[in-house]
């Protein structure tokens, strides 16, 4: 009897560590499973290899093209355009008759004075003989000096009399002469704002005029990059609607900032010939500098976010990093850029990856 119940006992007991070593080896299995993890594979082609690169430092900015020789002409008086022998888009000289105005009102002010004129004249010159009379009669001892000092005075009053009724006639004569516009420039009519029978008030825009053989890049730069401009120093843009790539050099910079937006205004020479269409245009592009940036050279296209927050995604010790970086200089024409930010033994990723696969292990094969 007892032999029986051992039996069951050691039965018992061995389906008991049966089932226990069981549940082991499946836990054992289970958790080497959750432990081996996938590895994105990679090609060589897939990846660039940091190398240390040197470029010319450059800043950006943008402008427009002016016209250097330009003037906007506004009426003197008040009159009324009888003659305007200008149209836009024709080119004048300097002194060439744009308009007539015609003021009755002046002409006959410029007779008026011109008369007073006349008038003084021939009574200062009565004075005169009249002194000259009294100094002879003086000599003569049949005069006193006091008489003959009084003479002398009303000659001068009326010598000053004279030179007042000058004035007159001289800004009379400037208001009729202001009845006929000239050119002061030679060049194109850009506008024009007065018609024949038009009434025109005394400083109205009647016509702008730029000279197209000149033009110049206007622009400005922010006053903490002040050490980024010198005269002569070389630049690079491109005009609005032209993909060309243009060269200047600096040829003015405005001695103080302006007080309201802290901008150093300056002017360049362009070094192609430019049509008179790109007047007024938007510039945008670089001054470069005569020192050299050092740091890492990348492709260009690896670079994501490059305006704002700029990242690269790279193999770093075998695992996706995302590292931000600072570009010290980027070219368009050649897909390189020059960065800081970068361990000198990252591989650069070509390809783009997910946040979610950040510190993920890669594998990189030959091809």
């Amino acid at each position: 009897m007892q032999s029986t119940q051992h039996s069951s006992h050691f039965f018992t007991l061995s389906l008991l560590c049966l089932s226990l070593s069981l549940s082991a080896c499946q836990k054992t299995k289970t958790t080497e499973k959750v432990e081996t993890p996938n590895k994105i594979e990679l090609i060589q082609q897939d990846l660039v290899a940091i190398q240390q690169g040197t470029a010319v430092s450059k800043t950006r900015f943008t402008g427009t093209i002016r016209a250097v020789h330009q003037s906007s002409i506004q009426a003197q008086v008040t009159a009324t355009a009888t003659n305007v022998n200008a149209e836009v888009g024709q080119r004048v000289i300097k002194g060439q008759v744009l308009v007539h105005l015609n003021n009755q009102d002046n002409a006959a002010r410029l007779a008026q004075a011109q008369a007073n004129l006349a008038s003084t004249q021939a009574q200062a010159n009565q004075a005169r003989l009249m002194m000259e009379r009294k100094n002879r009669l003086l000599d003569q001892g049949f005069i006193s000096k006091v008489e003959y000092e009084q003479s002398r005075v009303d000659y001068q009053a009326q010598m000053e009399n004279v030179r007042a009724q000058q004035a007159n006639v001289d800004i009379a004569r400037k208001a009729n002469q202001d009845g006929t516009i000239y050119s002061p420039i030679s060049g194109i009519i850009t506008k024009r704002e007065v018609e024949p029978g038009q009434t025109v008030a005394a400083g109205q825009t009647l016509f702008e005029i730029v000279n197209p053989d000149q033009l110049e890049i206007q622009a400005k730069l922010p006053s903490d990059l002040q050490a980024a401009l010198k005269i002569g120093q070389r630049i690079e843009y491109t005009i609005q609607g032209n993909p060309d790539q243009l060269t200047a050099a600096v040829s003015r910079i405005s001695p103080i900032a302006d007080q309201s937006s802290r901008q150093i205004e300056f002017f360049a020479q362009p070094n192609e010939t430019i049509t008179s269409l790109s007047i007024g245009s938007f510039v945008e592009g670089h001054l470069f500098s005569s020192q050299h940036i050092r740091g890492q050279q990348i492709p260009l296209d690896t670079i994501q976010n490059p305006k704002e927050n700029p990242y690269v995604w790279v193999i770093r010790q075998n695992k996706i990093a995302k590292v931000p970086v600072q570009i010290l200089n980027q070219s368009y024409s050649n897909n390189t850029a020059i960065v800081q930010g970068l361990q000198n033994t990252d591989l650069v990723s070509r390809i783009k990856f997910n946040d979610d696969e950040i510190r993920q292990d890669v594998s990189i094969s030959p091809n």
